[in-house]
């Protein structure tokens, strides 16, 4: 009984890896001194130029799409396409992501957050969703500036009860 539950956590995070959901998350959440260094050794052109964040919006558009992201992972409605940057809609597309999100739901039931996690970043969130059948970690990055709109997700497996 463990060896499927873990086979579906780990054909789920394949799922997701392959949709591309953890690249634009894993940007996001890169810690300061590795940016640094990214930078000193990726040429100039490639760099983007430093943009400040109104901490305060960028908390409430957090809660906001994560609550658009609870409500599409319980069923309650799909979760709709302005959730997310044309970016993230280039290498996911809507389907893919609300296939994910079914997914989810069919193997571990429907999910509430269950705490929220400080990131190094305001436009990053770490959330753990106790869903029905076990806890499932979560994070995702929304573009630094308005509308705040989700540039990736990353769904972990989950840590059945």
């Amino acid at each position: 009984m463990v060896f499927t539950k873990t086979s579906k956590a780990l054909y789920l995070t394949a799922l997701l890896a392959s949709a591309g959901f953890m690249t634009g998350a894993q940007a996001q959440t890169q810690p300061a001194a590795s940016a640094a260094n990214a930078a000193q050794n990726a040429p100039a052109e490639a760099a983007a130029p430093a943009v400040n964040v109104d901490a305060a919006a960028a908390d409430a558009a957090l809660r906001k799409r994560l609550q658009a992201i609870t409500t599409a992972l319980d069923g309650k409605s799909k979760i709709a396409s302005s959730n997310f940057s044309e970016k993230f809609l280039q290498n996911s597309p809507l389907d893919s992501v609300q296939k994910a999100m079914d997914s989810i739901r069919t193997s571990v039931g429907s999910c509430q957050t269950a705490g929220r996690m400080q990131t190094g970043t305001p436009v990053a969130a770490s959330v753990l969703l106790n869903c029905t059948k076990g806890y499932v970690p979560l994070e995702f990055a929304i573009e630094p500036q308005s509308p705040y709109r989700i540039e990736g997700i990353s769904l972990h497996p989950a840590f059945w009860k």
